[in-house]
């Protein structure tokens, strides 16, 4: 879906998240939209974008040639805008704002909240132990994660329907997720070195409505950086589990 004109400038609200990327400057910073408080009265950005990066100082002062072309994605609920934006300037110190030419068209992307996404990265769990307690955290690989639940490796089956807890670090905008979840599934996989299990957690109700959608779009997120930097994701499908 395609948003032009009016449509266009009053997704571009005070406070939105915007990821600004250029991979051949090495650029891959996150910001938040600031509109003035005639702007934020009239509802849209008077002719410029003014981002504010959450960058050291040390990278703000790098600044692109003015016109440089990068691509951004502003999230929204439950989906991801993504359009081109041309550098003009940038504020003078300590401020860390850029200033960007306002879109002429942005892509709507959409985020299913189920869809899980392959990610390879270790994550922290703590199994169900005796009498409803939980064990110790201890690391297991992550198969794919989804904004209501994800997968693991393990090398024996869990209990279904048991009480777990995980963390998962480094997520975009969010930093470390620990939250509980419920297994649900805990499938055998033969593999070359034995036998294996893929356990699949549901967060259920645990994660609020606003909780949920910030974990799916920083899944997007992440995940997009992964492509950027050239790593291949494994493209499993996960969901057949029995």
């Amino acid at each position: 879906m395609t948003l032009e004109g009016e449509k266009l400038t009053a997704l571009l609200k005070h406070g939105s998240t915007v990821h600004i990327i250029e991979k051949e400057l090495e650029v891959d910073y996150y910001g938040t939209l600031e509109l003035s408080e005639e702007e934020q009265e009239r509802g849209a950005p008077a002719g410029i974008l003014a981002v504010r990066l959450d960058i050291p100082i040390g990278k703000f002062v790098d600044t692109p040639a003015v016109g440089q072309v990068f691509q951004c994605h502003l999230t929204g609920p439950g989906c991801v805008y993504h359009f081109v934006a041309p550098y003009h300037a940038a504020s003078p110190l300590p401020d860390t704002i850029w200033y960007l030419g306002l879109p002429e068209r942005a892509e709507r992307i959409q985020l299913r909240d189920f869809v899980r996404v392959p990610i390879p990265m270790s994550i922290e769990v703590r199994l169900p132990g005796d009498h409803g307690s939980l064990k110790n955290y201890r690391e297991v690989a992550l198969i794919d994660i989804s904004g209501g639940g994800l997968c693991f490796v393990h090398d024996e089956p869990l209990i279904m329907d048991a009480p777990i807890s995980v963390r998962v670090p480094d997520l975009p905008r969010i930093g470390t997720l620990e939250t509980e979840g419920t297994i649900r599934r805990s499938t055998p996989i033969e593999t070359n070195l034995g036998m294996t299990y893929h356990v699949g957690v549901s967060f259920g109700n645990v994660l609020s409505n606003r909780e949920r959608e910030r974990l799916v779009q920083s899944i997007y997120q992440l995940q997009q950086s992964y492509l950027r930097k050239g790593l291949k994701v494994p493209q499993i499908d996960h969901t057949k589990r029995g």
